[in-house]
Order: structure tokens, then C-alpha cells, then sequence
């Protein structure tokens, strides 16, 4: 009975100067035979976990606090990524492959702006502003995402694998070998363009909105690339929601590229599906497309699935490509991976792909292995 009164006093008198003295309590407890030399030194490893956990996230709070404000936010994040190829002449490629810095911020609850630039091919990605009338309502102008497909709205801070599918890198702006806009203005466009968009959720449910859109006009050049033409191109989405989770829909790109010394007709039409679970998450997209006069399909499709909810998961994803649907000229690549967050925004991944070309390609079957870090704040 006194052993139980000194612990229980010992716990009231440790939790008032844990922070100061407990691996002297644990020792007190120790010689009263409360606790055996083994369980306190197993506290003692905890408490210094916790200790340390608790003193970075105290010390990235601090940094954050100083420099940001609900009027203006800083941000960014970096991948280093390590490249094997069976194929290509160097096989072994270790590099930076992007760094975006961010800042966004609000004037007030209507008014909110933004910019990014990404330095390791420096080039300004994003400026623009946003009026929110209501969450039925947005007005966006500047340059930014244009509102098509579903995997060309996120940033290679959240995309699932290493690489946009072959699909949309070829299609929508982002240095594939067969984009138009790279040919055009020579960038990696990261799927941006200028120009003016309005997008808003409508009829709400209990537990989410049953539609969104969204729909814009662009300059159909690329970031920070003046207008060589005199048309504007058309971009929108419209997506389904009929249960929380699960959309389904679709959109429409209508435009011109000027390269080759003319203009020609850029035109796409997409057919999405996605569906979000804290555990399972999966998404489908298919693309038929013209470039000035070459008819181009694209379908892919990705599920993964957390082993444990965000830290670790698992991925497959397959992607066909057609680059001139006259030839058959084909590609379908089967990506296996896993992703592991060591921190909010922080992760390892690791990708395996395998691309299986047809004849009209002219190209050999590859074997590749991504394995990248990402860091960000």
C-alpha cells in the first residue's frame, strides 16, 4: 500500500516538472522498486522521442509563424530523383529534378492571390487572383492550371507516381515527347497557360456537392509566352458527384499551337472518373485528341491503396498511348509503387515502369526504376 501511495504521489509531482527532471523521477522510482531499471530506461527512450518530436515540430512551427500570415503564405518543395534505364545511352541519372517556391496569401475572405516559380529550370509557373462571390461561384485570372483532365490538376507534389502519364504529358502541356506546347514555346508548362476561368460546386448534399465545373479562356501558349496568333483557346470540366468520393465526368480543350512555322488545330475531348477514400484511392481517364490533323488517343488508369492512412501506400497504374491513330503508333506503360510520407509533404518513392512499344513506335521495349525524395514546407 505505501509503494502504491509514493507512485501515484511520484506521477502527480512528475506531471507538474516532466519537463525539467523526469529521468530523476524515473530513477527515484527505480530505487523504491517501483519500476525495474529496464522499464525505466524503456521510458526514459520515449521520453526522449517525444521530446525531440515535439521540439522540431515547436521549432517548424516557429518558422512558419514568423514568415507566414493569413495575408501572405510561403511555401515550396523539391524532388531529387535517381533514374535507372535499360535503354538509354547514360543509364544511371541522379538529379534535381524541380524546386517550387510559393507564395499565396488573401486581402479578406473573398480576395485570395498567388505566384510559384520553379528554379532548377527557372521559369515563372503561376500568378494570378481569385474573387469568390460564393463557393457557386470563382473568378480566376493570370496564369495557372487550366482546368482539364484530373491528373493535370495536381502538382508533382501530390501526383501519385514519380511521372505524369505518358498520356497527359504528351497531351496537356507537360514536356512529353509529342507535346505540341513544348514545341511551341521549348518549356515543361506543367499543364499552365494565361488566361481567365470561372469554376464554382452547386447543389449541395448533406456530406458534399453534387456538381462541379469549371471553364476558361486561354492564350493557348504556355507560361510566360506572348500570343503568336489571334484566336483564344476554350477549356472546361464538368464532374458528377453522386455520391461523396466517387465523380465522374468529363471536359474539352478547343484551341490552335502555333509551331512548324503555322498554326494548327489542338483540340482534346476527356471522358474522367476518380473515386477517394481515406484508404483507397482510384482514377480513370480517357482522351481522344487532334494535332492539326493527327488523331491521338490516350487511357490510363491508377488505384492505390494505404497499408497505413497517410504514410504508407501502394499504387499500379497502366497507360496507353497512341501518337498517330492512322499508324497505330503505340506505347502501353505498366507502372508499379509505393510511396512513404516521413513527414507532411516529405516522402520516398520508389517507381518501377515497364513500356511496351508496338513496331510503329520504333522504339525497344524499356525497363525503368524511379527512386525519389521529396521535401517540402
Amino acid at each position: 500500500m505505501r509503494n502504491i501511495i509514493l507512485f501515484i504521489t511520484l506521477c502527480l509531482f512528475c506531471s507538474a516538472t516532466y519537463a525539467q527532471n523526469s529521468d530523476d523521477l524515473l530513477k527515484k522510482l527505480v530505487e523504491k522498486n517501483v519500476l525495474t531499471q529496464s522499464e525505466a530506461d524503456e521510458l526514459m527512450k520515449e521520453n526522449k522521442k517525444k521530446e525531440q518530436k515535439a521540439s522540431t515540430t515547436q521549432t517548424i512551427d516557429k518558422v512558419r509563424n514568423a514568415f507566414n500570415t493569413p495575408y501572405m503564405q510561403f511555401g515550396g518543395n523539391g524532388q531529387l530523383m535517381y533514374k535507372y534505364s535499360d535503354v538509354e545511352d547514360i543509364k544511371h541519372d541522379f538529379k534535381p529534378k524541380n524546386l517550387f517556391i510559393s507564395v499565396n496569401g488573401k486581402l479578406n475572405d473573398s480576395f485570395r492571390y498567388g505566384f510559384l516559380l520553379e528554379f532548377v529550370n527557372p521559369s515563372v509557373q503561376e500568378f494570378w487572383a481569385e474573387w469568390t462571390a460564393a463557393s457557386e461561384f470563382n473568378f480566376k485570372a493570370g496564369q495557372f492550371k487550366v482546368p482539364v483532365t484530373l491528373e493535370s490538376q495536381y502538382v508533382p507534389a501530390t501526383l501519385e507516381t514519380v511521372a505524369y502519364s505518358r498520356t497527359i504529358s504528351n497531351l496537356f502541356g507537360y514536356a512529353g515527347e509529342d507535346d505540341v506546347l513544348k514545341a511551341q514555346n521549348g518549356k515543361n508548362n506543367f499543364g499552365r497557360d494565361a488566361g481567365v476561368q470561372i469554376s464554382g460546386e452547386l447543389f449541395p448534399q448533406a456530406s458534399h456537392n453534387l456538381l462541379q465545373y469549371s471553364a476558361g479562356m486561354f492564350q493557348g501558349m504556355g507560361v510566360t509566352t506572348g500570343e503568336k496568333n489571334n484566336t483564344k483557346d476554350f477549356a472546361g470540366t464538368l464532374m458528377l458527384q453522386p455520391v461523396k468520393g466517387l465523380r465522374v465526368g468529363g471536359g474539352a480543350y478547343l484551341g490552335q499551337a502555333t509551331y512548324n512555322g503555322g498554326d494548327h488545330v489542338r483540340e482534346r475531348w476527356i471522358v474522367s472518373a476518380d473515386y477517394k477514400s481515406e484508404r483507397f484511392n482510384a482514377r480513370a481517364e480517357w482522351i481522344t485528341a487532334n494535332d492539326g490533323g493527327i488523331s491521338k488517343e490516350g487511357l490510363y488508369g491508377m488505384g492505390l491503396y494505404y497499408f497505413i492512412p497517410k504514410k504508407l501506400n501502394a499504387l499500379a497504374k497502366v497507360d496507353y498511348y497512341n501518337s498517330n491513330k492512322d499508324f497505330n503508333s503505340e506505347v502501353i506503360d505498366y507502372t508499379v509503387g509505393m510511396n512513404y510520407y516521413f513527414f507532411p509533404n516529405c516522402r520516398f518513392q520508389l517507381n518501377y515502369v515497364y513500356s511496351d512499344y508496338s513496331n510503329k513506335w520504333g522504339a525497344n521495349n524499356s525497363n525503368v526504376v524511379y527512386a525519389q525524395i521529396q521535401v517540402g514546407f
